[in-house]
């Protein structure tokens, strides 16, 4: 069984038809059979339309001869349906057309019953010591402002200015404090941590000058400092003391977690009497006729017959009071009673603070050769879900939206959904494993075939510009900054693949190894491609599973020591000539290895068709070659040309799913996190290091991002 594609339909062939009036063509065929259809199909519409369905073949996939067969007409027009899905389906079975394209695209959509990451929110806490004198010999009249600020900020500003410019957005300011060298600030600004992205935000530290005025040129400037939630999250006890590069004043930054956020709602749902509705609806007794008649002819039976039933959470936006799908259901095949598996979702995407936001839960009925037909809604909300739980089993009619004859819209009955589990739970976030010390591991591995063209060519993907990066360049760099915020003591590792070394075809060598932060990564990657490099050369065999078996040793060694997780980020020209090996590498992996695949296709000439199949995106779930489902996903394929050179949206969409793979996988293996480290005791020495000059201050908080991969930090960490 397939899974559905979540929106995109093909056109209703039925629609098109009904516009354009056809001129019935009577073959020949038995006067019985068809004085039969006719008969049951004036009963069935009131109108008898004399049209024939042209059935060949192709439209039931079997052997024979074309079978006529008489239809009915709806409210006065006649459907003809010629030649229409007989040559719809057969692009269905060929693989063809856009319903077959669509299908391939966006079946791995239908997501199965798993744990779900919950949003990770927290509140940010400021305070400030030692800060100057401003007015005479009084202490400041202090107060904080926070902007969000684009990503790359940190690296390419040397200071922080007195005023905010145009690229930044205030996310607040907190209350003034007044005659306190050491202020210590109750206002909290609550952000959201995702870490697929790199989220930068600035810190400005003002004196109050001209009482209640609320623009900043009326106050004296004291300082200011940059960081990024990756930076925070991952010190020890998400606290960072900064310099605000005025004398010896620094800012303490902490964030905590807020633990409302990781509650999940744990439902499961099943379904009776779905289908009972749909017969009486005249398209569905179209199918019923056709397949009586077909049953007669002895032809097989279709996919026509069969009720493969899902359902879809919906919630309601405010704004536009439009409904927006939010989750979708595996497919329960050909049941009118169906029960679907328990599922976790976050409650922040569900109904955010408010548990008496309106839900609908949609159901839906899966064709495979037209599209998807509605059966009916349901109407609730997460706390009538948990309130009717309490006192039993919640049952809940399905209503479907019928058209009156004269206009307008009636709701009938088309069966009973009922919430068979129902509860709120807290499971671990992320941020509570990396606050206990879980590490974030990283490795790469790079395409080095023929496909990418010889890298001393201006052509080829490889190719080094002092003006511009590459691909595989910002790539690398931008998941390395991401990565680089956690506090770790392992380093990175890169591999290389599908090249030929003094002759030999090399699928899975070291690149370089104890590589400290993004740079190092660049610089490594570099190195190898380097015009002077002789001993590398491009291969033209491409395998994957040797790439993969080392990163599932690298990933459980390091999980043997402490608590870690590995990300494998393969970038890829689309090549596999291994498949069917990989594919028996990543499902064993899937079962207890801490890894997550990450693979981005580079190139905008790739054939990518066999890492969708990696991917299990036509199969819908990924198998081992014993037929054994893969127990968790742990792939996720992102092609680079599709963001149009946008490297933050490419590597963003790429680790969007490494929360939830990495939350899935402690859970199923029953490990809990750590207790959180403790907040370091700053003191002057430790955020400023041996006691130097101002200048050396500015000039280390200064340095580019190329200058800190020698260590050169202005953050304390412990």
């Amino acid at each position: 069984m397939q899974d559905p594609p979540l929106s995109h339909k093909p056109p209703s062939f039925m629609k098109t038809l009904k516009k354009k009036n056809y001129v019935p063509k009577m073959k020949a065929m038995p006067a019985s059979l068809a004085t039969n259809t006719v008969s049951r199909a004036g009963k069935a519409a009131g109108n008898v339309a004399g049209q024939t369905v042209n059935l060949t073949t192709k439209t039931v996939g079997m052997a024979g001869t074309a079978v006529n067969m008489a239809t009915l007409g709806m409210a006065g027009t006649g459907v003809n349906a010629v030649g229409k899905m007989g040559k719809y389906a057969s692009k269905k079975l060929t693989g063809k057309g856009r319903r077959a394209k669509l299908h391939k695209q966006h079946s791995w959509l239908a997501w199965d019953s798993r744990v779900t990451a919950p949003f990770i929110k927290l509140d940010l806490l400021l305070e400030c010591h030692r800060l100057p004198k401003k007015d005479s010999f009084c202490p400041a009249d202090a107060f904080a402002c926070v902007w969000e600020v684009p990503s790359g900020f940190k690296s390419n500003s040397k200071r922080v200015n007195r005023m905010p410019t145009r690229q930044e957005r205030e996310i607040g300011r907190t209350e003034i404090v007044r005659g306190n060298r050491d202020p210590l600030f109750s206002t909290t600004f609550r952000l959201e941590f995702k870490f697929h992205e790199e989220q930068t935000y600035l810190v400005r530290v003002y004196n109050e000058d001209l009482r209640y005025s609320t623009d900043l040129k009326e106050h004296d400037f004291i300082g200011g400092c940059i960081f990024t939630l990756g930076e925070l999250l991952g010190s020890s006890g998400c606290s960072i003391a900064m310099p605000l590069y005025r004398g010896k004043s620094f800012v303490v930054l902490t964030g905590r977690e807020i633990v409302e956020t990781r509650e999940v709602l744990e439902f499961r749902f099943s379904g009776q009497d779905l289908g009972l509705l749909e017969r009486k609806n005249n398209k569905a007794q179209v199918a019923k006729d056709v397949l009586e008649t077909m049953q007669k002819l002895n032809v097989a039976k279709t996919v026509l017959e069969k009720f493969d039933s899902y359902f879809r959470i919906e919630k309601l936006d405010r704004e536009d009071q439009s409904w927006s799908m939010i989750w979708k259901s595996e497919v329960v095949s050909d049941n009118e009673n169906p029960t679907w598996n328990a599922a976790r979702l976050p409650l922040q995407l569900l109904c955010g603070d408010e548990p008496t936001n309106p839900l609908k839960i949609s159901i839906w009925v899966w064709n495979r050769f037209i599209p998807d037909e509605s059966v009916g809604f349901v109407e609730t909300s997460v706390d009538e879900l948990i309130q009717k739980a309490k006192r039993g089993i919640p049952v809940f009619n399905v209503m479907a939206e019928r058209r009156k004859l004269f206009g307008g819209v009636k709701l009938k009955k088309a069966g009973v959904l009922k919430g068979l589990k129902s509860s709120v739970l807290q499971i671990p976030s992320m941020l509570q494993y990396i606050s206990g010390g879980c590490e974030m591991d990283l490795i790469f591995a790079i395409d080095c075939s023929d496909v990418n063209g010889d890298w001393r060519n201006a052509n080829s993907l490889h190719f080094h510009s002092e003006e511009w990066l590459n691909d595989y360049q910002a790539i690398i760099h931008k998941v390395g900054t991401i990565y680089d915020g956690f506090e770790r003591r392992q380093k990175y590792t890169m591999f290389g693949y599908g090249a030929r070394i003094e002759g030999v075809n090399q699928q899975c060598f070291s690149l370089g190894e104890n590589l400290q932060n993004a740079d190092d990564l660049v610089n490594c990657y570099d190195d190898t491609f380097s015009q002077g490099n002789c001993d590398l050369e491009l291969g033209a065999r491409v395998e994957l599973k040797h790439v993969v078996q080392s990163a599932v040793y690298r990933s459980i060694r390091l999980s043997q020591q402490r608590q870690s997780f590995s990300t494998l980020v393969v970038l890829s020209t689309g090549a596999i000539d291994d498949l069917a090996a990989t594919i028996d590498v990543v499902c064993a992996a899937a079962e207890d290895a801490p890894l997550s695949i990450v693979i981005v296709g580079i190139g905008n000439d790739g054939n990518f068709e066999t890492i969708h199949k990696l991917t299990g995106a036509e199969q819908g779930k990924l198998r081992h070659s014993n037929g054994v489902p893969i127990a968790r996903d742990i792939v996720h394929f992102v092609p680079m040309h599709e963001f149009h050179g946008n490297v933050r949206a490419c590597v963003a969409e790429s680790l969007h799913d490494v929360p939830e793979q990495f939350v899935q996988h402690f859970t199923n293996a029953g490990i809990k996190p750590n207790p959180p480290r403790a907040v370091p005791d700053f003191s002057l020495n430790q955020v400023f290091g041996e006691p130097h000059s101002r200048a050396d201050n500015l000039m280390k908080k200064g340095s580019s991002h190329k200058d800190r991969k020698n260590g050169n930090s202005s953050v304390h960490r412990r």
